[in-house]
């Protein structure tokens, strides 16, 4: 398990003291709108943030007396990891798998309890970045780096009551770099290792009592390695395949007065990468992927008495372009727009009620094909109640309406019961749905995928039951879980493929290859997760997170792309009082025509003032040979070094 999931048994003692947000937490913590995570906290004594979700019920909750699993990781922890990209660190967490078709800038797919990455709502700052215009509507982790990270929670479980459709099988919350201190503070940093990779960033920020602001530049450039390599792992003599990268991401608040805040925060990334597709007949082939995304949010918050109001507007559009040895090969561009309001009301103090409203539109343009519109208006009202000390309970009801598949209902129901000082059971309840996205149902013709304007939306539902103990230097924790989705939507083909698609269900129209169609039937997921942390010694701490998944289609089939058994080791060491070092195993087993594999990592980090570190990263130490794609490469053993200062 990583190493931040743990420390959710230290959020709260055994009075458990309620922590949900109330009227007076406006000057201390903003909740972003649709799916945020903290806004700038102003005065950071009002809560541990190591020990807060805001992801869960989008009021500030004790983790400890949240009934939903969460996972949380912090600066300190993506310090002192060392990872270079969003996803290695995602695969440390227990429920999450994650497969990259070659390196940086490669598809990485993130799936939560099995389900695929369409299933997972994605938001950087309060601003929901799934790329409307890709395939079923999904964001590629693999040109996100963590330079510019502050926080990542990942909420697990259907989620819809709370953020609509698509977050079927989970929430992830990323949120940008914040000011660690009052007044003006910067940070940058620069490494340089294997591949000819350089990396640098740069932050600046300020803060005092009434604002609060940062703004991060980072840029990070690697020749790579082949992204294909066909089936034998280490083919040699092929040519690499390179990231370009560079990004902004800026955030503010200002509290105007005790009962008024506004802010926004801001991002904006351009990249080249360039990947193998893959096809049989030229494998190796030199595709590039030009790519601009841009994201923004605004939002006002403010007290009327008792009730505590935010309204806010969102935006996010991202443009590919995708080329073929030069020549162009497609042209890709999404956008959505969103308006939101959240209330909240605390009845008593055993009583919370919070409520809201969205609306959003998707806008798709896929190859000239475009561009086609969805509109989907939501709202939801929840309650939060401890009837007795210890026992935390939620109820989430969630209507939208979707201006091509009407209307649909979700709900969430939570339970937390803290039976002694040690143990806190847990668990929910829930039932989400996901509509079709804009390009299941225009298809791409130019590429033979058929429309299908006849899809149905997809239903679901979610389970889990969990337990939590913590006694002296041992944290541990299991949940068992169940997903089960009603009408997937495949991706499928007419007759059989070489990458092993499956052949659809029912006919697909003539002139055409492929075709998106619903799976009679329920594809299930059923699995458990177990997390510890064991404090050997006052220097050295071992965390672990084991994850067991049963993926499975309608037929019985399993479910590619997700392994059974998935384990992470992490073995954070404080060697001297300047030397600090992680040394991780991550072990992947029971995957779809692929064998296992075991990969040992390691970072070290040495404080050369009490301002500047060097720091140094192995991946891969042993050289291992492996595939998370089948017929995509991996990274050998490369070695990163690099200096970050604080000033």
């Amino acid at each position: 398990m990583s190493l931040s999931f743990s420390k959710r048994f230290h959020s709260a003692g055994p009075a458990r003291s309620r922590t949900i947000a109330t009227a007076t937490a406006t000057a201390t913590v903003s909740v972003l709108g649709l799916g945020a995570l903290a806004a700038p906290v102003m005065a950071q004594g009002a809560y541990d943030l190591d020990a807060v979700t805001f992801s869960a019920y989008r009021v500030p909750t004790d983790l400890q007396r949240s009934g939903a699993a969460v996972s949380l990781m912090t600066r300190d922890e993506i310090d002192t990891l060392g990872e270079s990209q969003v996803a290695d660190l995602l695969r440390r967490l227990p429920g999450v798998s994650v497969t990259q078709s070659g390196g940086p800038g490669g598809t990485a797919s993130v799936r939560i309890r099995g389900a695929e990455p369409r299933y997972s709502a994605v938001y950087v700052d309060g601003v929901r970045v799934d790329d409307p215009s890709s395939p079923q509507v999904q964001f590629n982790f693999g040109q996100l780096g963590t330079a510019d990270i502050e926080r990542i929670e990942v909420l697990r479980g259907s989620q819809s009551a709370l953020y609509g459709g698509s977050a079927v099988g989970g929430v992830i919350n990323i949120t940008t770099r914040r000011p660690e201190r009052d007044g003006f503070s910067q940070s940058m940093s620069a490494e340089a290792g294997s591949y000819r990779t350089l990396a640098t960033s740069y932050t600046l920020a300020f803060r005092d009592e009434r604002l609060e602001a940062a703004l991060t530049l980072a840029h990070r450039r690697t020749e790579g390695f082949s992204a294909w390599e066909g089936p034998v792992p280490g083919t040699p003599g092929l040519e690499p395949d390179g990231l370009r990268a560079s990004s902004l991401s800026a955030s503010m608040r200002y509290q105007a007065s005790e009962a008024f805040a506004l802010g926004l925060s801001a991002g904006l990334q351009r990249s080249v990468s360039e990947y193998d597709a893959g096809w049989p007949t030229d494998p190796n082939s030199d595709y590039e992927s030009h790519r601009r995304d841009r994201r923004l949010r605004v939002f006002a918050e403010f007290d009327t008495g008792t009730v505590r109001h935010e309204i806010f507007a969102t935006g996010y559009d991202v443009l590919r372009n995708e080329f073929n040895a030069g020549a162009p090969d497609g042209t890709f561009e999404g956008r959505r727009l969103g308006l939101g309001y959240l209330g909240s009301y605390e009845l008593n103090p055993g009583l919370t009620l919070m409520w809201g409203a969205d609306s959003t539109r998707e806008i798709a343009t896929v190859q000239g094909v475009g561009p086609n519109e969805t509109r989907i208006d939501g709202a939801f009202v929840q309650g939060l109640w401890a009837p007795a000390p210890g026992l935390d309970l939620s109820g989430t009801l969630r209507m939208d309406r979707n201006s091509g598949f009407g209307s649909f209902w979700s709900g969430r129901l939570t339970a937390s019961w803290q039976a002694s000082d040690a143990v806190t059971l847990r668990g929910a309840l829930a039932r989400g749905f996901r509509a079709p996205a804009i390009n299941e149902q225009l298809g791409n013709p130019a590429w033979g995928i058929a429309p299908n304007p006849s899809l149905r939306p997809e239903t679901s539902r979610s389970l889990e039951l969990g337990a939590d103990y913590a006694a002296g230097p041992v944290l541990l924790g299991a949940t068992i879980f169940a997903l089960d989705v009603d009408n997937a939507i495949t991706y499928c083909t007419a007759v059989a493929d070489p990458w092993g698609t499956p052949v659809c269900p029912g006919p697909v129209p003539g002139g055409f290859s492929h075709h998106y169609q619903n799976l009679a039937g329920a594809s299930r997921r059923h699995g458990l997760e177990l997390s510890g942390q064991f404090d050997l010694s006052p220097d050295h701490r071992l965390g672990a997170a084991y994850t067991y998944t049963d993926a499975r289609q309608p037929d019985g089939s399993r479910i590619g792309g997700v392994p059974q058994h998935d384990l992470t080791l992490t073995l954070d060491s404080q060697w001297s009082e300047r030397l600090r070092g992680a040394l991780s195993m991550q072990t992947a087993a029971g995957r779809v025509g692929l064998p296992s594999y075991t990969v040992f990592n390691a970072s070290f980090r040495y404080a050369l003032t009490p301002q500047a570190d060097l720091t140094l990263r192995i991946d891969n130490i042993l050289d291992r040979q492996y595939q998370q794609v089948a017929g995509y490469a991996t990274a050998g053993r490369s070695f990163y070094l690099g200096v970050a200062a604080r000033f």
